[in-house]
């Protein structure tokens, strides 16, 4: 999987003006571009390294050294068509595989190219000698492109992870969050889709669980007055909310919302407004929860309102 970074690595800042200055130093000598090929995303990452390519490939194939900075344990036959496998820690000296953790070594150069699938994914490493080292470029393609700013991120702080291990600075993983929110932007992940029918889709990653997501939501009742303390929490006092006005935090401006026909804590709530159905599904992404937003019915464009609505709730998240 692209950059499985464990989001219990990473803490939430509190502090709301630090995305807007943070991120460039931590990305500083690296570029990022996010394309499509043959109907899947295609991730480019180019990192300058002060290191000669015969240094950065060991570190790149020794499982001794990816330990130092890779985020799985790997074992890897190297060879063309060798077998590869990547193993999480799930808790101290607890290792558990999985089965979409396993890939095969399609493109295998040393010391300029690595080539792999890992589960669906594809990633390529490329190493081109430079006068004072080399230039890294990873190449990962995959399906999810919502997770996109995750999957940058991570990988951001594997090759910090790296450079240090290397030889060189690193930064603190507290920033994944920052650089996290950078990204959905640069990679224009924030916009949503408005389909010819007039319906709406807003798939948005967040940097903290669905339990706390789903608790920022409930917060607030539509009337103004605070829903019951284990309905926020997440509990089975979402029942509550059925044949309810929805919570505030659910309902985009000019939205005129029914009642709550489904609420099922912290996963989904839904209601009929004037033209169709408002859905909200949470479930659990790459660092935190994966947000999927619909609105069917005909309708005039509600999708800037909903941006706003989304894109605000994704600032107090990572506010904290």
């Amino acid at each position: 999987m692209t950059a499985a970074i464990p989001g219990g690595l990473f803490v939430v800042s509190r502090a709301l003006f630090l995305p807007l200055i943070c991120p460039w130093r931590y990305i500083w000598g690296m570029s990022e571009t996010l394309t499509s090929e043959n109907g899947r995303t295609v991730l480019r990452m180019e990192r300058r390294l002060t290191h000669p390519p015969e240094k950065v490939w060991r570190a790149l194939t020794d499982p001794s050294e990816l330990a130092a900075w890779f985020p799985a344990a790997v074992e890897l036959d190297l060879r063309l068509d060798g077998k590869i496998s990547f193993t999480f820690e799930q808790g101290e000296d607890d290792f558990v595989e999985d089965p979409d953790n396993t890939g095969v070594i399609r493109a295998y150069d040393p010391p300029r190219l690595l080539e792999y699938t890992w589960g669906a994914e594809i990633q390529r490493w490329e190493l081109a000698p430079t006068d004072d080292g080399c230039l890294l470029t990873l190449t990962a393609t995959y399906d999810d492109r919502p997770g996109s700013a995750s999957f940058t991120s991570g990988w951001i702080l594997c090759l910090d992870a790296l450079d240090k291990a290397l030889g060189g600075a690193t930064i603190q993983r507290e920033t994944y969050p920052l650089l996290h929110e950078h990204f959905i932007k640069h990679h224009a992940l924030d916009q949503g889709t408005l389909h010819p029918n007039g319906s709406i889709h807003y798939e948005r990653q967040l940097v903290a669980p669905k339990e706390d997501v789903w608790a920022r939501l409930v917060a607030g009742a539509a009337d103004g007055s605070e829903v019951p303390a284990d309905t926020a929490g997440g509990g089975l006092g979402a029942a509550d909310l059925l044949n309810s006005p929805p919570p505030s935090g659910f309902v985009a401006a000019g939205i005129e919302a029914g009642r709550v026909q489904t609420a099922e804590a912290p996963v989904e709530l839904s209601y009929p407004w004037q033209h169709g159905v408002v859905t909200w599904r949470l479930r659990d992404g790459n660092g935190g929860a994966r947000l999927v937003v619909t609105q069917t019915g005909p309708a005039e464009n509600y999708l800037p309102a909903w941006r706003e609505l989304i894109e605000s709730l994704a600032a107090d998240v990572l506010a904290g």
